[in-house]
């Protein structure tokens, strides 16, 4: 008798449908909430160890399609301990052997900072707040901040060309 009411039935459907996507949105926050908390900790072990640095550098090296804290994660272990490969969570990426770490290791410790065009550009640049205040001058219509950064930005570029040996 209660659920011969047409509208009573559609109150409890559209109440089911509520739930589930609040259910859904819910779990999927909470999963992007813990991957971008794990992101931010290998990056700040990225930045914070050479070691760590260098050996995420050989799994690029080896797998440029995968990402620290997304597709695997690198532990520091101890401060007698080499890092490692903790996690690898891509399945379409074969996670690279200790040998192949090794090799890539040697490979990519092999490039002199000196001749890295991204290190050398990036201390010269300008920085990210002037670039932004620029392009808002240029939308408002004054071009000229625009246009000044953009050929030291060119400069920057012309006198740290990329190499074959800074790839």
């Amino acid at each position: 008798m209660l659920f011969n009411n047409p509208a009573l039935i559609f109150v409890l459907v559209l109440l089911l449908i509520i739930f589930v996507f609040v259910f859904a949105v819910r779990s999927t926050a909470r999963d992007t909430r813990q991957l971008v908390q794990r992101v931010t900790r290998q990056h700040s072990a990225i930045r914070q160890y050479d070691d760590v640095r260098l050996l995420c550098r050989a799994i690029h090296y080896l797998q440029p399609t995968t990402h620290t804290g997304i597709d695997y994660i690198i532990s520091k272990g101890s401060s007698e301990q080499k890092p490692y490969i903790e996690e690898w969570f891509n399945s379409n990426v074969g996670q690279p052997t200790p040998e192949e770490l090794e090799q890539a290791m040697k490979a990519v410790s092999g490039i002199d900072p000196a001749k890295d065009h991204a290190a050398q550009r990036i201390k010269e640049y300008p920085s990210v707040g002037d670039q932004l205040d620029a392009a808002y001058k240029a939308r408002q219509g004054d071009h000229s901040e625009q246009v000044r950064l953009d050929h030291k930005i060119s400069m920057i570029k012309g006198k740290y060309p990329k190499t074959d040996d800074s790839l």
